[in-house]
C-alpha cells in the first residue's frame, strides 16, 4: 500500500516505479530516500503495551489474548485476524529474518507487582520458565507476579509436589538461589531498549537495525 502510494497508484493500478521499493525505505545515508520503514513504528505499539500495564487499552488487549497478549507466544497461523494481531504478524516476519526486537528489551524490576515470574524476561536472556521447566510445571501457580513470588518464605509451599532428586532438586536450588539475590524497589517495573537505554525505545534506533539488516543499502548518500 506505501508502494502504490509512492509511486502515485491506485491499488489496482500497474505504473511504472522509478526505484526499487526495497530502496526507499532505507537512509538518505544509506542510498536510500528516507521513507522510513513502518515497522519501527508498528513495534512501538508493543513497546507501549510493555510499558503501560495499567492502560484501558493494555487491560482489553490481555483479556482477549492473555498477560502477555501474544507478544512472546504466538504463531503467525494465529495472527492478522484483528489489529493487535497484524502488529505481531508483522513484528514476526521481522524475527523470522533474524531481527528479534523483543531480545533488546530487558525488564527492570521494581516493585514486581506488574511483572510474571516465570512468562517475562527478567533475569538472564529467557523467561525461568524455559531455565527451570521441571519447576514451573510442579508451580501451583504459572502467573505468579515477580513481587508475590519472591516475598515466599517457602517456596516450595507453592508447589504441588517436593522437587525429586537429581535434575530437579539442582533446579529448585538454582532458582531459590536466584530468588534470595533480588532486592524489590518501591517503584512501579519497566522496560528498558538496550539500544539507547538513556532515551528508551526510538523509533529511530529501531529504524537503524532494520535497515542494516533487510534493507538494501549503499556506500554513498542520497543527494
Amino acid at each position: 500500500m506505501r508502494n502504490k502510494f509512492f509511486i502515485g497508484g491506485d491499488i489496482g493500478d500497474k505504473k511504472m516505479t522509478w526505484v526499487k521499493w526495497d530502496k526507499c525505505p532505507a537512509s538518505k545515508q544509506d542510498s536510500g530516500l528516507g521513507i522510513g520503514s513502518i515497522y519501527g513504528l508498528l513495534f512501538k505499539w508493543v513497546w507501549r503495551f510493555l510499558n503501560a500495564r495499567l492502560d484501558l487499552w493494555v487491560q482489553v488487549i490481555q483479556c482477549i489474548h492473555g498477560l502477555d497478549g501474544c507478544v512472546n507466544s504466538a504463531s503467525n497461523s494465529s495472527l492478522k485476524r484483528n489489529t493487535w494481531g497484524a502488529i505481531l504478524y508483522s513484528i514476526n516476519n521481522l524475527k523470522q529474518k533474524g531481527i528479534d526486537h523483543i531480545s533488546f528489551c530487558s525488564h527492570k524490576v521494581g516493585n514486581g507487582i506488574y511483572s510474571r515470574f516465570w512468562s517475562d524476561i527478567w533475569c538472564g536472556e529467557r523467561p525461568l520458565k524455559a531455565t527451570f521447566p521441571r519447576i514451573y510445571l510442579i508451580d501451583s501457580d504459572k502467573n505468579w507476579n515477580i513481587g508475590s513470588r519472591v516475598c515466599l518464605n517457602d517456596s516450595s509451599s507453592v508447589l504441588r509436589r517436593s522437587p525429586q532428586g537429581g535434575v530437579e532438586l539442582n533446579h529448585f536450588y538454582d532458582l531459590l538461589n536466584i530468588i534470595r539475590g533480588i532486592s524489590l524497589k518501591n517503584q512501579r517495573d519497566s522496560w528498558q531498549w538496550s539500544m539507547d537505554s538513556a532515551k528508551g525505545y526510538t523509533v529511530a534506533s529501531a529504524r537503524s537495525l532494520i535497515d542494516s539488516a533487510i534493507l538494501e543499502t549503499g556506500s554513498e548518500a542520497t543527494q
